[in-house]
């Protein structure tokens, strides 16, 4: 019997001008440590465009947003960032639709990840976000084994009532039976997800709520798209038909919350790696420098480089 041919992989990230440092950090380092051939894609706002054209070329494209949002959705008019900040207004933008009350930003950026995904040309898309640098080398092996993608799944339930509303969200679009925890979370700072599994989820929510996936989601105030890309594939197809794995160990080495308290801190941080972890994330909310970031990120690679040289497991 021959060997399944490859899968292809492709990185994606939703970025914008806030942010734009930080991706171009992020995209220093995929350059040093991802495969050529894997694709880089980052969505931005169409306005932004211009600031994240330098870091297009090569393996890189830079896309307007817009590609991935339907139609009918538009931008309500905001204050420049500087002033939502003093206003208290919320970071990202809100979209007016005519078929759902408006639409957080973070809710449409969840949209356009899921629309990303299926429009893609590759098996694996991988989303990492703009605040997130590798720091080893990252191969097809990290994604897929035996022709199987990679399914980030812990079953230890997360202290969160958000948690719990993006599993029952989940099971309601999916017309499972309702529940807050449907065995496990899928949420992790690196995410490996098969396009075909991502179309089949599509599907089965239009299949389920009777109107495109788009304005379904749309009219769903709080849901999780690995949420929803995780009990779909574990709990309505089922990991072999899917063809995915699942996997509890994170490939991200990562800070959610809690701004560093000190040197001690950041130290103890760093010592935290693990030979598994092939980026680290520092949550963009994390009260933190550009400087000190990049200077927290050279110090976990250099801490992974020592943990490689040593031979550790």
């Amino acid at each position: 019997m021959s060997e399944p041919a490859p899968l292809s992989a492709r990185l994606s990230t939703c970025s914008f001008r806030g942010d734009v440092e930080a991706c171009r950090a992020l995209c220093e380092s995929v350059d040093r440590f991802v495969p050529e051939a894997i694709e880089h894609w980052l969505i931005v706002p169409k306005k932004d465009m211009p600031l994240f054209a330098p870091l297009a070329g090569g393996r890189r494209r830079v896309v307007a947003e817009d590609a991935f949002l339907p139609r009918g959705f538009f931008k309500a008019p905001m204050p420049p960032q500087r002033y939502r900040r003093i206003l208290r207004l919320p970071r990202r933008n809100v979209y007016l639709t005519p078929f759902s009350p408006p639409v957080r930003g973070w809710i449409a950026q969840q949209m356009m990840k899921i629309a990303a995904t299926a429009a893609a040309t590759t098996d694996i898309v991988v989303h990492v976000d703009s605040d997130n640098a590798f720091i080893r080398p990252l191969t097809l092996g990290h994604l897929a084994r035996d022709g199987r993608v990679r399914l980030y799944r812990d079953p230890e339930p997360a202290a969160s009532e958000g948690h719990r509303l993006w599993h029952a969200a989940a099971g309601r679009l999916l017309g499972l039976p309702p529940s807050d925890f449907y065995d496990a979370e899928y949420i992790d700072a690196l995410v490996v997800w098969r396009r075909s599994a991502l179309v089949a989820m599509t599907r089965r929510i239009e299949a389920t709520m009777g109107v495109s996936w788009q304005v379904a989601l749309s009219r769903t105030p709080h849901f999780a798209e690995y949420v929803l890309y995780g009990v779909h594939a574990d709990k309505v197809t089922g990991f072999d038909a899917a063809g995915v794995y699942p996997e509890p160990r994170s490939l991200c080495h990562s800070r959610w919350t809690g701004d560093f308290a000190g040197p001690a801190d950041e130290a103890a941080f760093v010592r935290g790696v693990r030979p598994a972890h092939v980026s680290c994330l520092i949550q963009s909310t994390i009260d933190l420098s550009l400087d000190r970031r990049l200077d927290i990120y050279r110090r976990v690679e250099a801490e992974a480089a020592r943990q490689d040289r040593a031979g550790l497991a």
